[in-house]
């Protein structure tokens, strides 16, 4: 067994603080965050199209009276 297995393996079955597992599931809950944000953009094609021509979260109305000149 590698020193660092061995450490690993203490790591593991040492008791942890209140702390020490409050902040393992905020990074965990920050890891997911990302994914599921990657996700949903990777699975919405047109919404990924609008994303990288710059024109996600307007909607339509605003984008018309921008055009119009309404919006002054």
């Amino acid at each position: 067994m590698t020193p660092y297995g061995a450490y690993q393996l203490y790591q593991i079955e040492r008791s942890k603080s209140a702390a020490e597992i409050r902040r393992a599931d905020e990074q965990l809950g920050e890891i997911s965050r990302s994914l599921s944000s990657a996700w949903h953009h990777a699975s919405r094609p047109t919404g990924a199209l609008l994303a990288l021509l710059g024109r996600r979260g307007r909607r339509p109305e605003a984008r018309s009276a921008e055009l119009s000149g309404a919006g002054c």
